[in-house]
């Protein structure tokens, strides 16, 4: 077995383990036992549980960094309706529920590894002037840079936070996009 293939298979279980068992109870011996590797070996490929968790974060963000490459360019002209859409498309992704809660046990890990809070950083600044460059190419010259990139800003926490909030809330996701992208565009004052 070469060692990327074992790297992915060591960061495949640690995944599993991180939905069954949660951050706090993460440890390396249980990594090495699911993986089926000595601690010595998973040592080998990972030194740290926070060197496991950070390539599991890595790996785990490179399909949504793809996305990054080319905003959408089927979006309609309608600010409303393309907000609507991409906040359905964001909610709706087959695998939500499973990145919903990956996302969360390796955000809370992030609170004690500055290497992952970095990294973590630098996916929001991507991820913020993806969503500038998608308003933008929606809004046109209809709004100020300024008010943008504030919505942007907003858009963040909003669907970080969905992900945390999503169990207690009883609203739909189309309802949940509309009424978002009704707030996004009176923040952009379109209308």
């Amino acid at each position: 077995m070469s060692a990327d293939t074992r790297r992915n298979r060591i960061l495949d279980e640690t995944e599993t383990l991180l939905v069954e068992v949660g951050n706090g109870a993460l440890t390396m011996r249980k990594i090495a036992n699911r993986a089926e590797i000595s601690l010595g070996n998973l040592q080998y490929h990972f030194a740290t549980r926070e060197d496991v968790l950070l390539a599991l974060l890595l790996r785990f963000l490179e399909p949504y960094e793809e996305r990054f490459q080319e905003p959408p360019a089927d979006l309609p002209t309608d600010v409303v309706e393309a907000l609507k859409q991409m906040f359905v498309q964001a909610l709706s992704a087959p695998d939500f529920e499973r990145c919903a809660t990956i996302y969360k046990e390796i955000w809370a890990a992030s609170s004690h590894s500055a290497k992952m809070r970095e990294a973590l950083k630098i996916y929001y600044t991507r991820l913020l002037a993806f969503y500038c460059e998608v308003l933008e190419r929606v809004m046109g010259d209809r709004a100020a840079p300024m008010k943008v990139e504030r919505v942007a800003a907003a858009m963040l926490p909003i669907l970080e936070g969905y992900c945390i909030t999503k169990d207690a809330v009883e609203v739909s996701v189309d309802a949940m996009a509309e009424d978002w992208a009704h707030m996004a565009a009176a923040l952009l004052q379109y209308r």
